[in-house]
């Protein structure tokens, strides 16, 4: 098979890529604390050895995706619950298989009264404690440092973490993440009660990407469909 069909593939196997990686950005466009990702591109360069000039080949391949972590835009909702972290940070959540890392934060209370995700899996608090309410609690007010105050008696703190490098943390799902190292406290923390934090995802911007590679892909397909 001739070298520029290999390169094309390259080409259009990259783009395969990054059209999945775009697609799942769009699909997320609505869920609470997401984080877009993108694909890193480069070129490898190697020799051709079926040449007496051994010119450079560039084939295209995927470095790996990058997580953008900027802050969403954050909507009210008035829930009590709902909680939104204005600053860089993740909520810590305990969860079978181990702890784990969100920015969302629509929180609800279970039957025990442990303040737990809409999963069901328990928020971590006061250094790692599960964050439990009496039946007699009424009122509950949370700080921008994530304290918490029941009718008007401070009664415990939902701690923020943040990361030396966030782009270490391996993405589970939609919003949730997995460290392989331990975070530290985040002491500059913003919560905002009554609101959500959305998904930085631009949709137009997402669209009209897809567009852009979906033409790529089809122009590397006629391509080698010319070569033979």
């Amino acid at each position: 098979m001739d070298n520029s069909v290999y390169i094309t593939l390259s080409r259009q196997l990259a783009l395969f890529r990054d059209m999945d990686v775009t697609a799942n950005n769009v699909a997320n466009t609505n869920t609470t604390g997401y984080a877009s990702e993108h694909v890193l591109f480069n070129s490898y360069l190697t020799k051709d050895v079926n040449q007496k000039n051994r010119n450079d080949m560039a084939f295209a391949y995927d470095i790996s995706t990058y997580k953008n972590f900027e802050n969403a835009p954050i909507h009210a909702t008035g829930n009590q619950l709902d909680l939104a972290i204005a600053s860089d940070g993740f909520f810590s959540i305990e969860t079978p298989l181990g702890v784990r890392y969100t920015r969302a934060g629509n929180f609800q209370i279970d039957g025990s009264g442990t303040l737990v995700t809409a999963e069901g899996n328990p928020v971590l608090g006061n250094n790692g404690q599960h964050i439990v309410f009496t039946p007699e609690t009424q009122d509950i007010k949370v700080g921008e440092a994530g304290n918490i105050s029941v009718d008007g008696a401070e009664f415990a703190t939902i701690d923020i973490y943040k990361f030396s490098n966030p782009q270490l943390l391996e993405r589970l799902d939609g919003s949730m993440f997995k460290s392989e190292v331990t975070p530290d406290i985040l002491v500059d923390a913003k919560v905002v009660q009554g609101a959500l934090s959305g998904a930085n995802v631009k949709p137009v911007l997402e669209l009209t990407h897809m567009i852009e590679v979906s033409r790529a892909v089809a122009n590397t397909a006629k391509m080698i469909e010319t070569m033979y």
